[in-house]
């Protein structure tokens, strides 16, 4: 019953803070041109990219952590953690600013946005931490609350500069800029008044989390360039109005993205505490609970597919339609995410982080020759096919090694029948 109120509460939370600029849609689609929407999905993706290297899996450490240690243990832990995302910070400015002259025409985006890349990604660091924090003491109304903020001050700084003050593509990312730093500020002073921040450095504490993003940044730097390749290769090889087309379809499939995300915050808490006492029926027990999952989530997507059309009427303009056939294959890769999502965490649990990379890292080279070769033979759509096919490999990948790890009874009720 707890699984399913904490699964309830992330996903009405997550559902309608994704909600809120879903709404915006309609009007960014009307006042923005193809292009420019394709230079914000250019530098969104961007920064998501260069996530990854900054944050060096310290908010996947703290998660694992938390349960762990006491509360005082946590704080030096946590803080001696912080250190690691503050020096990639620095290296990344500085590659940055040699990279922006040379690369910011390829992408269409202007040198000094480029150059922002990694400010925008250090700002998002923090309400992240905030918000993991939250979930691993069970606060789903509270994470809730401030998801929901973040998502409606996005919404009225975007009407403001967007619409109002008529800057176009600059306005929207001004307003992600603000968010962020409106955002950072809250989540800042909460940790410091709940005494997460704190002076003392722990060696230990810091290679072990070194340790742990050593072998998660791969990993995650691989299943964002997964997500970004699509986005990248539509720049270099359809265009800009390609990537824009592209990135409508990716923001209405992503509602489906939301609801399992919701499912994870809920799932990885309540996984971590259960396999702390687990015995054979407990095992029993989360392994029925992945099969409901991976049900809802099936039927999640038929429903959801069969009402994209009237989505489509409702909250793009006209002249992004075309993107509509591409939902269906991006869903797709999303359903075999579900299925994913459901193992994943026993790889967290026993800390072999490693092995999660070795697998995106394969599934990155199967990625990228995909999305060569179905972009240039498909156009824009290309991609989508790419994004599923991969996801349906990583999804097989990942299920053997983490059984190999931390073996389940996934298929106890076979053998129960024989």
């Amino acid at each position: 019953m707890k699984l399913a109120r904490s699964f309830s509460i992330y996903m009405l939370s997550s559902v309608a803070a994704a909600a809120v600029p879903l709404l915006l849609l309609p009007l960014l689609t009307r006042e923005l041109t193809e292009s420019e929407y394709g230079i914000i999905a250019a530098l969104t993706t961007l920064v998501t990219f260069v996530s990854p290297p900054l944050f060096w899996g310290v908010t996947g450490a703290v998660s694992v952590e938390y349960t762990r240690l006491s509360r005082d243990r946590f704080s030096l832990y946590f803080s001696s953690a912080l250190r690691l995302p503050l020096a990639s910070f620095a290296v990344l400015m500085g590659g940055t600013a040699i990279a922006a002259p040379l690369l910011s025409k390829d992408f269409g985006v202007p040198t000094a946005w480029f150059m922002s890349v990694p400010v925008f990604a250090l700002l998002s660091l923090f309400p992240q931490l905030l918000s993991a924090i939250l979930r691993m003491r069970d606060q789903a109304a509270a994470y809730g609350y401030f998801e929901f903020f973040s998502a409606g001050l996005a919404v009225v700084l975007s009407l403001l500069l967007v619409i109002v003050c008529g800057l176009h593509w600059q306005g929207r990312m001004l307003a992600l800029a603000g968010t962020y730093g409106v955002t950072t500020a809250i989540a800042l002073v909460w940790l410091l008044r709940e005494g997460y921040l704190v002076r003392a450095f722990s060696r230990p504490d810091f290679h072990d989390a070194f340790k742990f993003g050593a072998g998660l940044v791969p990993h995650d730097l691989g299943n964002q360039a997964i997500r970004v390749a699509d986005r990248l290769f539509l720049v270099a090889m359809v265009g800009l109005a390609g990537t824009g087309q592209y990135a409508v379809a990716s923001q209405i499939a992503s509602v489906m993205l939301v609801v399992l995300s919701a499912f994870n915050r809920a799932w990885a808490p309540y996984l971590f505490a259960q396999l702390r006492a687990e015995g054979t029926e407990t095992r029993k027990a989360i392994v029925r609970k992945s099969y409901l999952v991976i049900c809802c989530a099936l039927l999640f997507f038929v429903a959801f597919n069969a009402a994209v059309p009237l989505a489509y009427r409702l909250f793009v303009d006209a002249k992004f339609h075309p993107s509509m056939s591409y939902v269906l294959w991006l869903t797709l890769g999303y359903l075999f995410m579900a299925v994913y999502m459901t193992y994943i965490d026993y790889i967290f649990y026993v800390k072999k982080t490693h092995v999660l990379s070795v697998i995106t890292l394969f599934n990155l080279a199967c990625n990228l020759g995909l999305n060569y070769l179905f972009i240039g033979r498909f156009g824009a759509i290309g991609a989508a096919y790419a994004f599923a096919a991969t996801m349906f490999v990583v999804m097989l990948l990942a299920f053997f090694l983490s059984n190999r790890l931390h073996p389940m009874p996934w298929f106890y009720w076979l053998r129960s029948n024989t």
